[in-house]
């Protein structure tokens, strides 16, 4: 992982039918091709990350497919704040610009916060966009997310289709 400090503008949405999207910037889809590191056990869990080919920077979190939702937010230690979104090292994608890894995924939701995590490192520290916050352990491997403020509209729309499905 590298840094960027620079921050955009965050937008985070909720939908029946992709629980969470969250977009970082405004791309310029002439000029900037998206590459999209994709994790889950792509049956039940799918989580797609985009960043900027050249760059790396952030772009987009999109929460593709839950099925196990915790209702108990997990405590973090005391982290390393810094305002700004993450920017990575380019890593091998196919010539669709995909990068697959099977992958573990949790999410948690509490009163006023969502959680998403893609690993079970410690996390140490943190880039904060707006209300979402990317989480890193020691190493710079992005952890998880974040999502603070979920309004009660938010949070319906998550138990109505993804919390309390049958």
């Amino acid at each position: 992982m590298l840094h960027i400090k620079k921050s955009y503008e965050c937008l985070v949405e909720f939908d029946p039918y992709i629980a969470l999207k969250v977009t970082f910037g405004i791309k310029n889809y002439l000029t900037e091709n998206t590459a999209y590191w994709r994790t889950g056990d792509f049956e039940n869990q799918f989580i797609e990350i985009g960043v900027s080919e050249e760059q790396g920077t952030l772009r987009s979190i999109t929460l593709v497919l839950i099925k196990q939702i915790n209702l108990e937010i997990k405590d973090l230690p005391e982290i390393q704040l810094t305002p700004g979104i993450p920017a990575f090292e380019k890593i091998n994608y196919d010539k669709n610009l995909l990068f697959d890894e099977i992958g573990s995924l949790e999410m948690r939701v509490g009163k006023n916060k969502l959680q998403v995590f893609f690993s079970d490192n410690s996390i140490v520290s943190g880039f904060v966009c707006n209300r979402v916050t990317c989480l890193f352990d020691k190493e710079g491997i992005f952890c998880g997310f974040e999502v603070a403020d979920i309004t009660q509209d938010e949070r319906m729309i998550l138990e109505e289709n993804f919390i309390n499905r049958k």
